[in-house]
């Protein structure tokens, strides 16, 4: 899976505080952020500080992973990224779909 944008990492963390069943307000502060900026990080704001969204990501129980590092061989790769195996879509729906009839 491949976020390429604030609004993508945005999305991830929505989808995580939401599937934990957090509102912007207990996630901001059990992170030490306010609630505006957890609302503007889920809306994709691009200026949102880097360590902050890491602190997030991790106490939602999200993990970085990294693809392709073509400058450890000393030289970029022609191909590009790799096609992904799993959609983002697919991964955000997967945490925000129901549990069970009638269950949200």
């Amino acid at each position: 899976m491949w976020a390429q944008s604030a609004v993508e990492v945005g999305r991830i963390i929505a989808a995580a505080r939401r599937h934990r069943k957090l509102t912007q307000g207990e996630l901001a502060r059990a992170i030490g952020a306010s609630q505006a900026w957890v609302s503007e990080v889920e809306r994709g704001k691009d200026n949102a500080q880097i360590g902050k969204v890491l602190r997030t990501l991790a106490y939602l129980g999200v993990k970085l992973q990294t693809g392709v590092t073509p400058w450890v061989e000393g030289k970029l790769s022609k191909a590009g990224p790799p096609t992904p195996s799993v959609s983002l879509e697919s991964v955000l729906e997967s945490l925000i779909a129901p549990r069970g009839k009638g269950k949200r």
